[in-house]
């Protein structure tokens, strides 16, 4: 922690997020650096989608009691699990998803459902679903079609 206010004293670095780690760990380095008048954390970035939300329990409460963002997620779409039909796999999807293949389908059904009754892509689905429970989001995407729909959920 002391290297990290070191960082912000420098001017090399102007703020100081982490990045997936449990709420008691989170804690505790913020009460350290809290204590010994060092900087605090911003922001978290964590895992998030609607097939995982373990940190709603803990880390997304406890970050808006103490004034952190939850600025960006990562895997948003869990490895593509949410936005391409089932059954067509990626190495993505092969290698990080659970096992939980009932919950998937149905929860893939539901959205491809629901985004097609409202004229949406389901990526764009998910990620409005994401933008209402985070500050901001960290946009990754291979094709221009995901940048553009990122463009167009940020500005809506």
């Amino acid at each position: 922690m002391k290297a990290l206010h070191y960082l912000g004293q420098s001017r090399n670095v102007r703020y100081i997020g982490v990045s997936s780690m449990r709420r008691w760990e989170f804690a505790m380095m913020n009460e350290i650096a809290g204590k010994n008048g060092w900087t605090t954390f911003v922001s978290m970035r964590d895992e998030y989608s609607l097939l995982y939300r373990e940190d709603e329990r803990e880390m997304h409460p406890y970050c808006k009691r103490i004034g952190v963002g939850i600025i960006t997620t990562w895997a948003p779409q869990a490895s593509v699990a949410l936005t391409r039909p089932y059954g067509v796999e990626t190495f993505h999807q092969e290698n990080s998803l659970p096992k939980q293949i009932h919950s998937i389908k149905h929860c893939n059904y539901l959205l491809r459902r629901r985004a097609s009754q409202e004229g949406y892509k389901t990526s764009q689905v998910v990620l409005a679903w994401v933008q209402t429970k985070v500050v901001g989001q960290a946009v990754g995407c291979n094709l221009v079609e995901g940048l553009g729909d990122a463009i167009l959920r940020a500005s809506t």
